[in-house]
């Protein structure tokens, strides 16, 4: 047992003490999958691939995906009982988008490669939202309604751009490990929403106004566990 722990271990040793960084024309993949809370909701910020175009410079190209799905139900109240019956409210989102980037490495060592990165994305997405038996007050409380119906969609879209750090750590020719940090600059629009409402109380029809805002955050760049694997 014990021989054979220390030739695990010997090979081990073996396989990283050969780990070496990339090269000009290598191509790589990566992925870094981030789960936010299993509430019905994905995320997938960076399906990426990345060429050397020198043994120190990287050009980079991000896939993100994104939705969440969410049903809110309410209860019929008769003013002494529930009476069993009940209405909901579905809210979905869906986004897509692509950012591009260059990395600049810097020395490291054979198998640790420290580097510096600035990335510019783009994005589109749509918001979707679907009453059955269902209404709001004007504080925007959810409550039941017999026969009330809603349907209510709108487009967004957002522009960014970012600096970040991070590294590399070679455990195989072809395989590493890392992680990465930043701060963006995202602007998001979304455009004029409409909808139709029946029997809830409220005015049938509704226009949301188009509206944009942005903001500095940390979700360009997703902080955490990246693995990755040398194509060619």
């Amino acid at each position: 047992m014990k021989k054979t722990t220390l030739l695990l271990a010997a090979l081990a040793l073996g396989l990283t003490s050969f780990a070496q960084k990339p090269s000009e024309g290598n191509l790589l993949t990566e992925v870094n999958l981030s789960l936010k809370d299993w509430n019905n909701e994905f995320s997938l910020p960076s399906l990426r691939a990345r060429y050397f175009i020198t043994s120190d410079v990287a050009v980079r190209a991000d896939l993100s995906l994104s939705g969440s799905n969410q049903t809110n139900t309410v209860l019929e109240y008769d003013g002494s009982n529930f009476t069993g019956k009940s209405g909901e409210q579905t809210v979905s989102n869906s986004g897509i988008g692509l950012r591009l980037g260059i990395e600049k490495h810097f020395a490291g060592n054979d198998k640790f490669s420290p580097f510096v990165v600035a990335a510019i994305g783009a994005g589109i997405g749509s918001y979707e939202e679907e009453w059955t038996n269902y209404t709001q007050d004007l504080g925007g409380a959810g409550f039941y309604r017999e026969g009330a119906t809603a349907k209510a969609d709108q487009s967004t879209s957002r522009f960014e751009v970012g600096v970040g750090i991070g590294a590399d750590y070679w455990v195989t020719n072809s395989f590493y490990m890392g992680l990465e940090f930043g701060l963006g600059y995202g602007k998001d629009k979304y455009g004029e929403g409409t909808g139709t409402r029946n029997n809830t109380g409220l005015p049938d029809n509704a226009k949301t106004p188009e509206s944009s805002f942005g903001s500095y955050s940390t979700d360009m760049y997703t902080s955490g566990f990246r693995v990755g694997f040398v194509l060619k």
